[in-house]
């Protein structure tokens, strides 16, 4: 398996801070006439540094190669946009967080495959759009919605079946994704090392097969002999040591399903009431990391478990009991109704055995959050 993390020289990664910095700002890759300008100040060569960079494959027409970046071989022009894979991100801590959440919808696009339907008597498309994207991954933001098609057109297992944007019926505009059987050699990886290896190990094989092997030259991933990979990178003393560019995450602040200024007062009646409120403010910062995330699963038992546990808050014994009996004001009552309901959801993620046919709970099953402060308000007011 090819080394997915060549040691580079500091010259090399200022080069790649200098294409990360506008991206993370702005969500697109900078003309190379920015980049020349920056490293031509530092009195560095740009072009050479980013032909340095290590790749595996073949670079030329109708050939396969994988590197840190992806550019045109045969020239740059200075409004052309050379972009970085998500193989950078083994080599720039500030690309970790933007790659990590983009793996996040290749396991999601993955996962549809695996589930798409098919016919017997004609080739079937199937797409997955911008909006599904959204709904799935509520916390991200629309920049980096925006980003995502830019970002998959650079990886060779997930180039084909990037669709570009279009204009939707409504006039708005759009992306979808084409799903491909090639997505399920990316089935079962879960971090961004197993990801380039998997890409990496795409690579090889199919060069190997058209009987191509890449040239053995500096900063390249080569291939030595049967079966041994390594790789060879330039050698330089380092030049001055370069500014992390500020990083900007790929998904919104923090968003918060219980609320904060609640869970706050909540944190104030411990020691102050007969029952200890620790394991509730425990579910409850558990199920906001899990809503944070995006993990719907352990969402729903989450909130499912803060509803079976403050019961007793209330004077009963069930959350079915407290919602017939308590006094609640009319709002408050449709509220719990609705909390109610949730139990038979949560029971269906949590007690569902395994079927051949995929799950359809996401986090849009999820009820209101306010239903959920609205409990919460009350057992405060009852302490």
């Amino acid at each position: 398996m090819p080394d997915a993390t060549p040691r580079l020289s500091h010259q090399q990664l200022m080069l790649m801070q200098t294409m990360a910095g506008p991206f993370l700002k702005t969500g697109q890759w900078p003309v190379w006439h920015y980049v020349l300008t920056e490293l031509d100040r530092k009195g560095l060569d740009a072009e050479e540094l980013l032909k340095s960079l290590p790749y595996v494959g073949s670079r030329g027409v109708g050939r396969l190669s994988y590197g840190l970046a992806w550019y045109e071989h045969n020239g740059l022009s200075e409004d052309a946009r050379p972009a970085l894979t998500m193989a950078a991100g083994l080599h720039l801590a500030e690309l970790e967080d933007v790659f990590g959440w983009l793996l996040r919808v290749v396991n999601y696009l993955v996962k549809r495959q695996a589930s798409a339907p098919a016919s017997p008597d004609a080739v079937q498309r199937n797409y997955v759009e911008a909006d599904e994207v959204a709904r799935e991954f509520p916390v991200m933001t629309t920049e980096f919605l925006q980003a995502v098609p830019g970002m998959l057109r650079y990886e060779p297992l997930l180039m084909r079946g990037a669709q570009g944007w279009y204009d939707k019926p409504n006039g708005e505009q759009s992306w979808r994704y084409e799903l491909h059987r090639y997505l399920l050699r990316l089935g079962g990886v879960t971090t961004l090392r197993e990801y380039v290896d998997s890409q990496l190990e795409y690579v090889k094989q199919t060069n190997l097969e058209y009987g191509l092997n890449p040239r053995n030259t500096p900063g390249q991933l080569v291939h030595e002999g049967e079966g041994v990979w390594s790789h060879s990178v330039v050698q330089e003393e380092a030049a001055a040591e370069a500014e992390l560019p500020p990083m900007v995450t790929p998904v919104a602040a923090r968003k918060l399903y219980v609320n904060a200024g609640l869970r706050d007062e909540l944190a104030t009646k411990q020691g102050k009431t007969k029952l200890s409120v620790d394991k509730l403010l425990q579910l409850l910062h558990e199920l906001d990391d899990n809503y944070a995330d995006g993990h719907a699963y352990s969402c729903h038992a989450l909130l499912r478990a803060v509803i079976d546990h403050v019961p007793p808050i209330l004077g009963h014994k069930s959350f079915e009991a407290a919602v017939n009996n308590y006094t609640w004001s009319r709002t408050d009552k449709k509220y719990m109704t609705r909390l109610l309901d949730f139990k038979t959801q949560a029971d269906d993620v949590l007690h569902r055995q395994i079927r051949p046919s995929a799950d359809v709970i996401t986090m849009h099953d999820l009820p209101q959050a306010a239903a959920l402060n609205a409990l919460l308000r009350v057992c405060i007011d009852q302490m």
